[in-house]
């Protein structure tokens, strides 16, 4: 089951990975053609900051999920570098059930907000809000399914050489 899980896990990372990039690349292009026509061209853009933002929110959003299957989310090591090698995998596997209930938390908080902005439209470009908001539980869905595999896996015993 964890390999399952870990394969699932590495193939949905390279995949959101990928639309985050994208989401990247769009929120710089737009904002690049908002920059070029107003001070280049004497003339405003009016979607540009809107696509820019959508662009953003989902680009931060799937990356962090990415950065959780890394296990490369922000967290203090000095303490936990120093225990022992049983305590240290227990202090990790509750970091990661820390991380996956506040995932939890996202993708049911993320949903009501989705629904609540489900009949608003943005300002210049109309499009309904919750295509922005959808981000949210979204990328709780993913830490959660992210950090299943790594709940799951098996303790590995310390490496050789390795001091406690």
């Amino acid at each position: 089951m964890h390999r399952f899980l870990d394969a699932f896990s590495r193939h949905l990372g390279t995949l959101t990975t990928l639309l985050g990039c994208l989401c990247a690349l769009i929120m710089v292009l737009s904002l690049i053609a908002g920059v070029f026509y107003r001070y280049v061209l004497n003339a405003s853009l009016a979607w540009t900051d809107e696509v820019a933002l959508l662009a953003f929110s989902w680009s931060v959003f799937l990356f962090s999920s990415e950065l959780v299957r890394q296990q490369s989310h922000v967290r203090i090591t000095l303490l936990v570098e120093r225990l022992a090698p049983p305590l240290r995998s227990l202090i990790e596997r509750l970091s990661l059930l820390l991380v996956a209930t506040f995932g939890a938390l996202m993708l049911w908080a993320g949903w009501k907000f989705a629904a609540f902005t489900a009949h608003q439209v943005s300002a210049a470009l109309r499009y309904p809000l919750w295509l922005q908001s959808a981000a949210i539980p979204v990328s709780g869905a993913l830490i959660v399914l992210h950090s299943l595999p790594l709940l799951l896996q098996p303790s590995s015993p310390p490496a050789q050489g390795a001091t406690p």
